[in-house]
């Protein structure tokens, strides 16, 4: 046994050392329900907000005295119907009851306490810088400010990401009704394809929001319409401006005002620019 106990003493040194040191890190197993918990943590996207619109049938327009909308099946008539009748509540107007007919349209009835109509505005996407989610939301914001400054009611604000569009924005809004929509004061967008003169657009007396391009034009007001026309001879074009604005007139336009511009071509040399509300 003396023999032994120099042997069993160094076999037992190791062990008293290692009770010395700082103990090591404990090591435990994770399961697969928690990689799996953690791995879906990582890979799940952040929340979208709740004011974008991602379906189709989730997306309203404002007919002459009613909402209005798609659905491809019934499921999505009562989720875009329920959706929009909270909207609507909440701005303390009274819903009826909702259809939807075999085409997919359905149809939302309304009535407002003071008579006012509800209109949508589909933004135009270049009015803000492309997939800039801050600068369509601040023209989103611009739009509704310039709404409530023109004594319209801003009843709704939505992101639109569909695929079948560009990323867009639209408004649901109250205004007065008139006996021609053409007639009523709304947010509208004037894109006559050529520049578009501001001189007339002062004249026509309309709360200008935004000009983002020269030929686009963001107004709220009745509906503004553009002609341009070409001739050889300023004689000619003379006529012709005379005989459009008389066509205008009897049709019930009311004309603002006109520009004679120059023209670069070889053969038709002088134009006219003239700006009507329909």
């Amino acid at each position: 046994m003396k023999i032994l106990l120099p042997a069993l003493a160094l076999l037992l040194s190791p062990l008293a050392a290692s009770a010395e040191t700082p103990a090591l890190p404990s090591f435990s197993f994770t399961g697969v329900a928690a990689l799996r918990a953690e791995a879906s943590a990582i890979a799940a996207p952040a929340p979208r907000p709740s004011d974008v619109i991602v379906k189709g049938h989730m997306l309203i327009q404002a007919g002459k005295d009613s909402l209005f909308g798609y659905a491809k099946t019934r499921e999505e008539f009562a989720e875009a119907s329920s959706y929009w009748s909270e909207v609507l509540a909440a701005a303390g107007i009274q819903t009826g009851v909702p259809s939807f007919d075999k085409d997919g349209i359905f149809i939302l009835p309304y009535r407002t306490a003071d008579g006012r109509v509800l209109r949508d505005f589909l933004a135009e996407a270049r009015q803000f810088p492309p997939k800039d989610e801050s600068g369509l939301r601040a023209n989103m914001a611009l739009a509704q400010k310039a709404l409530s400054a023109a004594g319209l009611t801003p009843v709704s604000a939505r992101v639109v990401n569909l695929e079948s569009l560009l990323p867009t924005y639209s408004i649901l809004y109250l205004t007065k009704p008139e006996a021609a929509r053409e007639h009523e004061s709304q947010l509208r967008v004037l894109k006559p394809g050529d520049d578009i003169d501001a001189g007339l657009i002062k004249a026509s007396g309309v709360a200008v929001v935004q000009k983002p391009q020269p030929w686009l034009l963001v107004y709220i007001g009745p509906e503004l319409g553009y002609v341009g026309l070409i001739a050889k001879t300023a004689e000619d074009l003379a006529l012709r401006l005379e005989k459009r604005k008389a066509y205008l007139v009897a049709a019930g336009k009311r004309i603002v005002g006109e520009k004679l511009v120059p023209i670069d071509d070889a053969e038709y040399k002088f134009g006219a620019e003239l700006l009507f509300f329909q």
